[in-house]
């Protein structure tokens, strides 16, 4: 039983101590995304439901994130907001988070409470290092 249990021990600092071990990139899903940003080394690729955005309504978006270098891998956490840079404001809500796989997530309950240049705002994370993709979106009444 030691024996097994120090196997298992040693697989986990392993896992954890090795990039290389680190969860693939979400390849697939990625491709199957209508809009792409990509920015030093990382690609983000998303979809929203409704696909046309309604002032006032709600919304969801699905990201799909891939971290590129020696390996291709998922990052450990992305994060969703929105704001209009030329009113200096963000969402009056919080979106909810539905983590899907590694490097895929999907965030509920998005609003553009106004019509204008909103900013997609994804932030990428490989461990404490961000990486910020930003795309304009232009809504209308």
């Amino acid at each position: 039983m030691q024996r097994y249990l120090s196997a298992a021990v040693l697989c986990a600092g392993l896992a954890a101590a090795s990039p290389a071990l680190a969860e693939s990139c979400p390849d697939g899903a990625l491709a199957a995304m209508p809009e792409r940003m990509t920015a030093d080394g990382t690609t983000v690729a998303y979809k929203t439901t409704p696909a046309r955005i309604a002032v006032g309504k709600p919304f969801s978006i699905e990201v799909v994130a891939c971290l590129h270098g020696a390996d291709r891998t998922a990052p450990s956490k992305i994060r969703v907001d929105a704001g209009m840079p030329a009113h200096g404001h963000g969402m009056n809500y919080t979106p909810g988070e539905r983590r899907i796989g590694p490097g895929h997530a999907a965030f509920d309950g998005m609003v553009f409470h106004m019509p204008g240049t909103w900013q997609i705002v994804v932030d990428v994370y490989d461990g404490d290092t961000r990486q910020r993709l930003t795309r304009d979106v232009s809504v209308r009444r």
